[in-house]
């Protein structure tokens, strides 16, 4: 059915981005909350503010958030949306490869 082949696609996506970051980035990037949806949310090791590490992803093409919008409180900084949803399963290699380019 339909359904079944957009979760199928929506499960393959978040596999290769969770290979990509293991990849790419090790134990510096932690996977946060649970394994559903269309974003997944990361703990990153970085020297760099909330603010740096979004423009410089952008500067390469890649479109991340900083978690902090979601606290009601001061947000403990590092922690980032990546959205799956949107992007071939063939480009999210390249997209993370970018973002480690960006923070260093």
């Amino acid at each position: 059915s339909l359904a079944w082949g957009v979760a199928t696609a929506v499960a393959r996506r978040r596999a290769g981005l969770l290979k990509a970051l293991n990849a790419e980035f090790g134990s510096r990037v932690e996977v946060l909350g649970a394994p559903a949806g269309l974003h997944l949310t990361i703990r990153m090791k970085t020297r760099l503010d909330d603010a740096e590490v979004v423009a410089r992803a952008a500067a390469r093409g890649v479109g991340i958030i900083s978690a902090s919008i979601y606290y009601n409180t001061r947000a403990p900084g590092g922690e980032f949306v990546l959205g799956y949803g949107q992007v071939s399963e063939a480009e999210i290699p390249k997209g993370v490869r970018l973002l480690a380019e960006a923070v260093g």
